[in-house]
C-alpha cells in the first residue's frame, strides 16, 4: 500500500482543513482522500532526491511538528504549529498603597509578565476628582481616598489596583524646615510632612534633610535649567522631574517633557 501525503483544502466544510495550524494526512494512495470530510486531498509536493537518498523536506513550509494523532480510518494526520508572540499573563502594580498631598504627582509603575511580552495599557481613576491619572503618572486633586487601576487591553481579569489617599496640602516656610520638622498634615490615620521648598529655578515637593531635597519628591521647572545632579539633562519652563533625590540632586527619575516625551535622568 502506498502513502502519500496531502493537505484538505475543503474550508468550512472539514474540521480538518479548518485546524490552526494545517494539518497534514497520510492516507492510501489509491484512496486519496480526507479523512474527515472524503474530498479529495491535495498532494504536498516534494523536492527533488537529496545526494544521501529519498525524498528532502515538502515544500509547505510548515513549523515544528505538535503531534501525531490516528485516525478511525487507519490513516494519521499531523498537526503542524508555528511560533507565536508570547502573550500576557497578567499584570501588577509596583505598590498597593499610597499617600500624597493635594499638587503632588508621582509615576506609579505597571509590570507585564511574562516579562518579555509586549502589552497595551489602559489606566483609570475611580474618582478624577480626588486623583487624576495620565499613562501610570498620578496626581493628587483633593483630599480623599480613589483607587487607581491598570488594565490589559482586551481582558477583564488582567488588571490590579493601587489605592491613593490623598491629604490636605499645608504650606511650611522653608525657611523654617529642619531635618526634625514636625510640621505636618493629617492624611486619614498617617502623618504625612509636607515640605516645599523654592529653588528659584524650580519648586521642590517632598522629602528634605538639611534644607535640600533629599528622599522622593517632585521638582517642577519655573525656568530653563540643568537638571541638578546630572551632566547634559536640561528641564524647560513648565517641565518636572519626579524620582529620588540625594542632598539636593538627583539621584535617578524621570523628565516629564512639554512634548509628552520621558527621558530618564541618573546622577552624573
Amino acid at each position: 500500500m502506498a502513502i502519500k501525503k496531502g493537505i484538505c483544502k475543503n474550508y468550512g466544510e472539514c474540521s480538518l482543513a479548518d485546524e490552526r495550524p494545517a494539518v497534514v494526512q497520510e492516507v492510501d494512495s489509491a484512496n486519496f482522500v480526507c479523512e474527515e470530510c472524503g474530498a479529495q486531498l491535495s498532494e504536498c509536493e516534494k523536492s527533488p532526491v537529496g545526494p544521501g537518498g529519498g525524498n528532502k523536506t515538502m515544500k509547505i513550509v510548515l513549523a515544528s511538528v505538535a503531534g501525531l494523532a490516528v485516525l478511525g480510518g487507519g490513516g494519521a494526520y499531523y498537526l503542524m504549529s508555528s511560533d507565536s508572540a508570547p502573550i500576557p499573563e497578567k499584570v501588577e502594580l509596583a505598590k498597593e498603597k499610597s499617600t500624597l498631598i493635594v499638587g503632588q504627582t508621582e509615576e506609579l509603575k505597571a509590570i507585564v509578565y511574562p516579562e518579555n511580552v509586549t502589552a497595551q495599557l489602559v489606566w483609570m481613576s475611580s474618582n478624577d476628582e480626588v486623583v487624576k491619572v495620565n499613562d501610570g503618572v498620578v496626581t493628587a486633586v483633593a483630599p480623599g481616598e480613589a483607587n487607581v487601576s491598570v488594565q490589559v487591553v482586551g481582558t477583564d481579569s488582567m488588571t490590579d489596583i493601587c489605592v491613593y489617599t490623598v491629604g490636605k496640602k499645608v504650606e511650611v516656610d522653608e525657611n523654617k524646615i529642619t531635618e526634625n520638622t514636625n510640621e505636618e498634615t493629617q492624611i486619614g490615620d498617617v502623618s504625612v510632612p509636607v515640605r516645599k521648598i523654592d529653588l528659584n529655578y524650580a519648586i521642590y515637593e517632598g522629602d528634605i534633610k538639611n534644607g535640600k531635597p533629599h528622599g522622593n519628591g517632585t521638582m517642577s521647572f519655573k525656568s530653563r535649567h540643568l537638571v541638578p545632579g546630572t551632566k547634559n539633562n536640561y528641564a524647560e519652563a513648565g517641565e518636572q522631574v519626579i524620582g529620588a533625590f540625594r542632598d539636593g540632586e538627583i539621584n535617578m527619575g524621570t523628565l516629564y517633557q512639554k512634548n509628552g516625551n520621558r527621558v530618564v535622568v541618573k546622577h552624573k
